[in-house]
């Protein structure tokens, strides 16, 4: 994982701040957008958190929580198929 950081999504309409980085699956597999779950309303929330996550080693992390931005475009060459839950803004 490389280039946390965090990004101003909008999900059914509520703006929000949610963790998004680079992964790639695999040595030759490309770089993938990949997100967290959680969607914060403020910046300083999600920036804390992105503190959090970048303060725990990659194997530590819950993966099950990690997957595609909710607005990506699925395509048959992506290693990470599945998305992430797409909750209300926290």
């Amino acid at each position: 994982m490389r280039d946390l950081k965090v990004v101003e999504v909008e999900i059914r309409g509520m703006a929000g701040y949610q963790v998004q980085g680079l992964y790639r699956d695999c040595s030759d597999s490309f770089w993938e957008t990949v997100a967290h779950d959680a969607v914060f309303r403020d910046p300083v929330r999600a920036e804390r958190f992105l503190e959090k996550c970048r303060g725990r080693p990659s194997w530590r992390w819950d993966w099950q929580h990690w997957g595609r931005p909710a607005d990506h475009l699925p395509s048959d060459a992506d290693a990470i198929q599945r998305s992430v839950a797409v909750y209300t803004v926290l």
